[in-house]
């Protein structure tokens, strides 16, 4: 026992050595920063406790915390002279691996793994380079061939030369043969490596029933292929309603199908014996059908056997009523079939179940068999929840399900992100927290995010984090009709000559924002004069983006009601203003895009008069004596700017250039705009932020990188999540994209070179609902019509 004992006191003295060996070099480090421990914790959005716990050796620092940490230092003077990084990362694997416990065994089982699937990716790429000379041979000995014979038929002879050439081509084929039999060998192997290590993370007693967290296992089999026999019926009935009920086309109805599909036949099998995980993401376009998107994968996951789903909204109430109401119209349940037990409406979140636990348990059909055996899950309920994210009431479900009588490990559940986008908060991690321990305890779980910008912070966030896809990125295509970042960005000939077609700069004062005012007339106006032409009734509004803080949204909000007012539309004045921008900007710009349009002011003179006077019977008493919400002018902050749909939207005026936050949040313009898209403004700041450049500069090069990581993306179909982070810390760094996307990206990158993650960057060309919010004001609809083809979210 003496010696068991000494050996233990070696092994805790090796680790506690390399601790402090990192510690030292921790330090190092972060003296380069000079600054306090407090000031660079709230900097990255951490405790200073946690901070305090790296550098004195008490807790191990997680990657990102290295990554952030290299990256800091890397901008400060003098970092050419610096420590090596690659000392400060060799130190943390060790510490890393040295971690008693089955801790330090997955860290390496996963950097393997990585490893497999990196050597299997290139293995699978030389297959494909190796039939397609094998093809070429065949071609070519296929065309010698009949030539041969041609000449044999004659009463030409065959030389030597054309006998050799023979030889050589079908030595060219063997070679051929072999090397395609040689990269298929190597395939096998990468993915049967790749499938023991992940057996050895996911069973490390070989038992399944000591689970507490599930692995990403390699690609999934072709369970959902079409030739595989999964029913439908949930799909066929939703793809139904949307071509009776919402007026879809059948293109658009088979591409809906086809890019669900996508996503579900990268889910693990629900009846498989072996429960493995996958996490991953789907990357769609701003107001561009999210919704639709996310209804036609649960749909699908239904028919194939998932039975518990969860869906998180944005943590509002208003979007989370939004999405559920959208969700409980469009999901049916047909005839003969399990029914959807919904956990939640629209009136209730998630609530602790407490006596009513048993709407938790699965029944079973063959109680012998496993839940998940086919017998079970096609007869039994689905239960759908639709949560917001928020760590109490997700901690509510964990609690629950915990107490539940079916085995957890046979439970085959989809968790969908449907707020991918939202921006890092100091509470991530405790969110992210509350995930992780949701996924460990449903063996079966899937997890799979909905972003609409390759740079949400799901893309950004650290590895180890919930919101981190793993396994997949299915990139939608872009639909049909769309108004994007291209068109936005768009350049006209207008009578000051070419310039943006649909982009304003301006400066932030009365002006601006009168001019902003005048065009929303004008727009109005146009709108009206179609509808007898044969154009859509719709909605019509505004949207002023402000700054986040309350006290200074509603003083923006008290200056746009008192310059509306002041305005004086129907005056001499007032005319001549609205006619100068009609000749000067909206009359061009509608001829360029051969957009329905008057003539002349003058024709569009009797439609203005009855739209004023609609707006003047919407005013109401409110403040500076007008009602903004029946006038359908939204004043929001960036945070917000998800509760509003695109639809009917025609002027976006950014009252500041406050920060990265506004870039994604000024794509809240896109989307569709049938028959409108030539009314689109967007009105931006002039002045010059801290760095000297202007917003116009700082949102072309966001607008720039998006398309350029999408090319990208579609160029490699097979990129792995871990490869999109170094998309965007290269290309946001050349393009100089401000913000966090920069930093957050580097150190992704430098994650992936590290695990050995190689590849060559070819850089290459809902209604609105009224109510008063945290961080925004009073907001409304303007008219009830829907879009026909339900793109809105």
């Amino acid at each position: 026992m003496r010696g068991g004992h000494s050996s233990l006191r070696a092994v805790s003295t090796d680790i506690s050595a390399i601790r402090r060996e990192l510690v030292v070099e921790l330090r190092l480090w972060f003296g380069l920063l000079e600054v306090s421990v407090r000031a660079y914790a709230r900097q990255q959005a951490l405790s200073p406790s946690s901070v305090t716990r790296y550098l004195s050796g008490q807790s191990l620092p997680s990657d990102e915390f290295i990554a952030d940490l290299i990256y800091q230092v890397n901008l400060s003077p003098g970092s050419l002279t610096g420590p090596d990084p690659q000392r400060l990362w060799k130190l943390q694997r060790r510490a890393q691996d040295a971690q008693p416990g089955t801790w330090g065994h997955t860290k390496q089982l996963k950097r393997k793994i990585r490893e497999a699937q990196v050597e299997a990716r290139a293995a699978q790429h030389q297959r494909d380079l190796a039939r397609e000379e094998l093809a070429q041979a065949q071609r070519s000995l296929l065309q010698t061939g009949m030539a041969l014979d041609a000449l044999r038929s004659g009463s030409s002879r065959i030389d030597d030369a054309q006998a050799q050439s023979w030889s050589q081509l079908i030595e060219q084929l063997q070679q051929a043969q072999a090397e395609l039999s040689e990269t298929k060998f190597l395939l096998v192997q990468a993915h049967s490596k790749i499938s023991e290590l992940t057996l050895e993370r996911v069973l490390p007693d070989n038992s399944l029933t000591d689970r507490t967290a599930s692995a990403a296992g390699p690609e999934p089999t072709s369970w959902h292929e079409p030739a595989t026999p999964v029913r439908t019926i949930h799909w066929d009935t939703y793809r139904q309603l949307l071509l009776d009920r919402r007026a879809w086309t059948p293109s658009q109805v088979a591409r809906l199908d086809e890019s669900s599909d996508a996503v579900v036949r990268k889910l693990s099998d629900p009846r498989a014996g072996l429960p493995t995980q996958r996490t991953g993401m789907v990357l769609g376009y701003p107001q561009a059908g999210k919704t639709s998107d996310l209804t036609a994968v649960v749909a699908k996951a239904v028919d194939a056997g998932y039975r518990l789903i969860v869906v998180l909204s944005a943590p509002l109430e208003s979007i989370r009523t939004q999405l559920q109401a959208r969700l409980d119209e469009s999901l049916l349940t047909p005839f003969g079939t399990g029914e959807i037990h919904r956990l939640t409406d629209t009136n209730f979140d998630y609530k602790a179940l407490a006596t009513r636990l048993e709407t938790l348990q699965f029944e079973k059909t063959v109680p012998d068999t496993p839940f998940n055996d086919g017998r079970n899950l096609d007869h039994a309920a689905t239960r759908l929840l639709v949560v917001k994210k928020n760590l109490t009431t997700i901690r509510r479900l964990v609690n629950d399900l915990r107490k539940a009588r079916t085995p957890l490990h046979e439970i085959p559940a989809l968790i969908i992100d449907a707020d991918a986008d939202s921006t890092s908060t100091s509470k991530q991690n405790a969110l992210g927290s509350a995930l992780t321990e949701l996924m460990a305890i449903l063996p079966r779980a899937q997890y799979v995010g909905f972003a609409t910008t390759p740079m949400a912070s799901a893309f950004l966030a650290a590895e180890a984090s919930a919101h981190f896809p793993r396994d997949f990125v299915v990139s939608l295509p872009r639909p049909e009709g769309y108004f994007g970042l291209p068109e936005i960005n768009a350049a006209a000939a207008r009578p000051s000559g070419l310039g943006p077609a649909h982009f304003r700069t301006v400066e932030n004062d009365e002006r601006g924002l009168r001019e902003a005012l005048d065009m929303f007339v004008l727009t109005a106006a146009v709108k009206a004069y179609r509808e007898p032409l044969g154009g859509r009734q719709s909605q019509h509004w505004m949207l002023v983006l402000g700054p986040a803080r309350r006290s200074e949204l509603q003083a923006l909000r008290t200056r746009v009601a008192e310059l509306w007012a002041a305005s004086d539309f129907e005056s001499p004045a007032g005319r001549a203003r609205l006619q100068a921008l009609f000749e000067s900007d909206l009359l061009p710009v509608s001829r360029l895009k051969a957009a329905v349009v008057p003539l002349s002011f003058v024709e569009l003179v009797p439609t203005l008069d009855k739209t004023l006077d609609q707006f003047s019977s919407h005013q109401t008493p409110s403040g500076a004596g007008v009602d903004l919400v029946t006038l359908g002018i939204v004043v929001s902050g960036p945070q917000r700017i998800r509760e509003h749909s695109s639809t009917g939207l025609a002027v976006i005026y950014l009252s500041a250039s406050t920060g990265p936050s506004m870039l994604p949040a000024i794509t809240s313009g896109l989307g569709f705009h049938a028959g409108c898209e030539d009314l689109i403004r967007l009105y931006i700041p002039q002045a010059r932020g801290q760095g000297g450049s202007t917003f116009l500069s700082e949102l072309e090069a966001y607008l720039q990188v998006d398309e350029e990581i999408r090319a990208q993306m579609t160029a490699m179909p097979s990129l792995l999540p871990i490869e999109i982070p170094p998309l965007i810390a290269t290309l946001a760094k050349g393009r100089a994209v401000p913000g966090p996307f920069v930093s957050r990206a580097q150190g992704r990158r430098e994650h992936a070179e590290r695990a050995g993650t190689g590849f060559e960057l070819a850089v290459g060309p809902a209604s609105m609902a009224t109510g008063v919010g945290g961080d925004g004001v009073e907001v409304g609809e303007l008219g009830a019509d829907v879009d026909a083809h339900d793109h809105e979210d």
